[in-house]
């Protein structure tokens, strides 16, 4: 029966009155599932009821379905144009475990069906909001096969997607995916999706004007993934504010798998804890541009590496997800340019544990997270990203570092491995390592050290254009240097100082050296300013005092 809210209702039902885009509509149609069939009682199957309500209303041109006082088992539903489905707090959404009745994704397949529990295609005005719980019960879910596990939500093709204050938990994959989506806002929501592996929390792939704020993400694979997975559809215009994110893998990641470019994407207010590999990951595999993108007041604490950054190809092989299909051939005219850090606070913990809530384990992360890695930018001899600035970081790193890891030189391009920041397993800087990179810029830079580490702090390897102003670290007296160039070139360094006793604050390496300026630092704390080895002139460079 086709019910009409009242302004009363608004108290009741917060935003039940606005569309949204939040402006008042006035009266809007509400279609109690109970109406339609359904029992609410956790054991019944109410997808029936549930589309009955759905359809009902799509008929009127739109209007609230609205879950109210139950459990409601559920098989897949699919949303339609101008349906808000409202979960009350007196609600919950289960997931029936017969995934043969869950909705399948038609528009687009990878190597196999991408199926869901709540699924909407080619729609406008289509929301999930209300303060109920919907669990997709993932850790109950049997498959045949690990990548025939659905995600709870699928929106593909759609504009003006709302996700608002509910709580979404416990998908068997991904909990939301935005495929090829324009106008999509999730305010207020709380994820926790740490049954499985593939735990992701928001999937954004080849969607514009997306706008995730005020949210709590607790995920075992990455928190928000961006992604392009067709030619034709960038992923663009993305904004992240005010959030707590958490993951086994990664809270932020771009890429690898980007077909088409990913742009302008603004990451800021957030903390990020607990992850297992990177607080933020860039990654571009398949030959588009990752561009136009900052990260800033950003507070990172138990992070594994706080940034990863990589331009390379990705030709599969062991880590790829076996439902995916990517094509890397022209992985060589890939870009990766224009990326500010700025106003981040993190912590390396100095032995990795996570929270005893991730049940989804796998042995080779917890080897992972033995890696000693810090901050890595690499490209390839083909490839090389640009133009990435820091600006007013302080990092601590777990230390520990050896001489033999300060020795790895010449480190191998593995220019079509899995794109991750442990292929090279112990960096041989417990900071920073960048190898074949142009255009690096760190002002007010620190880095501080919980045990001593014998690397140092900063190793460049084939870079160019790089410019340090105010950089301070701790060193080691048995160390080589503070800092390493190797076959680097047009390099300024200013404004810079050791932060305890060391031998050499910067050591330059191989016969391509060159161009090289320090001036204004303070260096009474480094027995010597300069050394140079394997093949470097002096000629090339300049101390001033």
């Amino acid at each position: 029966m086709q019910k009409y809210v009242l302004l009363l209702w608004a108290v009741v039902f917060p935003g039940l009155l606005k569309n949204i885009h939040g402006q008042t509509t006035g009266a809007v149609p509400v279609y109690n599932v109970k109406d339609y069939g359904a029992v609410g009682d956790g054991k019944t199957d109410d997808a029936q009821a549930i589309q009955k309500a759905i359809d009902a209303a799509a008929v009127q041109n739109g209007g609230m379905v609205l879950l109210d006082n139950g459990v409601f088992l559920t098989s897949g539903i699919r949303l339609k144009s101008n349906i808000e489905l409202h979960v009350t707090a007196s609600a919950s959404v289960i997931a029936s475990l017969e995934v043969s009745k869950y909705c399948v994704n038609e528009k687009l397949q990878y190597k196999t069906p991408i199926r869901s529990l709540i699924f909407a295609a080619d729609c406008s005005n289509v929301s999930i909001t209300g303060r109920g719980k919907i669990d997709g019960r993932g850790d109950l879910v049997k498959e045949t096969a690990f990548n025939d596990r659905p995600d709870l939500i699928v929106f593909h093709g759609c504009k003006g997607v709302v996700i608002q204050d509910v709580y979404l938990t416990n998908s068997s994959k991904f909990m939301t995916f935005l495929l090829q989506c324009v106008g999509v806002r999730v305010d207020g929501i709380t994820v926790v999706n740490i049954k499985n592996s593939n735990n992701d929390g928001f999937d954004i792939d080849g969607s514009r004007d997306v706008i995730i704020s005020n949210s709590n993400i607790h995920t075992l694979d990455d928190c928000i993934a961006f992604k392009a997975s067709t030619r034709t559809d960038r992923c663009a215009d993305i904004v992240i504010n005010n959030c707590i994110l958490s993951s086994r893998c990664a809270a932020i990641r771009v890429g690898p798998d980007a077909m088409a470019d990913i742009e302008n994407i603004a990451v800021s207010n957030c903390v990020i804890r607990n992850t297992g590999l990177n607080g933020i990951k860039i990654q571009e595999s398949m030959g588009a541009v990752a561009r136009n993108m900052t990260f800033s007041n950003i507070i990172m604490e138990n992070v594994k590496g706080p940034i990863s950054i990589r331009l390379s190809g990705w030709n599969e092989g062991q880590y790829i997800d076996t439902w995916t299909s990517f094509n890397d051939s022209s992985w060589t005219k890939g870009k990766l340019h224009n990326i500010l850090f700025e106003n981040i606070r993190a912590t390396v913990p100095n032995m990795m544990t996570m929270p005893a809530d991730y049940e989804g384990e796998t042995p080779w992360l917890l080897n992972i997270t033995k890696v000693n890695t810090g901050i890595s930018i690499t490209g390839t001899s083909q490839t090389r990203p640009c133009d990435i600035t820091f600006s007013n970081i302080d990092i601590t790193f777990e230390g520990g570092g050896t001489k033999a890891m300060a020795a790895k030189r010449n480190l191998p391009d593995l220019e079509r491995n899995y794109p991750e920041m442990f292929i090279f397993g112990d960096l041989p800087a417990y900071g920073l390592y960048m190898h074949h990179v142009s255009g690096i810029t760190l002002t007010n830079v620190r880095f501080n050290l919980q045990t001593p580490d014998l690397r140092p702090a900063i190793v460049f390897d084939d870079a160019d254009n790089i410019e340090l102003n105010g950089f301070k670290a701790e060193g080691n007296i048995n160390a080589e240097s503070l800092i390493r160039l190797e076959n680097s070139w047009n390099v300024f360094i200013s404004g810079s100082r050791p932060l305890n006793t060391i031998t050499t604050f910067l050591r330059v390496e191989g016969s391509k050296s060159r161009d090289i300026l320090l001036t204004g630092n303070k260096l009474n704390l480094a027995a010597r300013k300069t050394e140079l080895a394997a093949g470097a002139q002096q000629p090339g460079i300049t101390v001033h005092p």
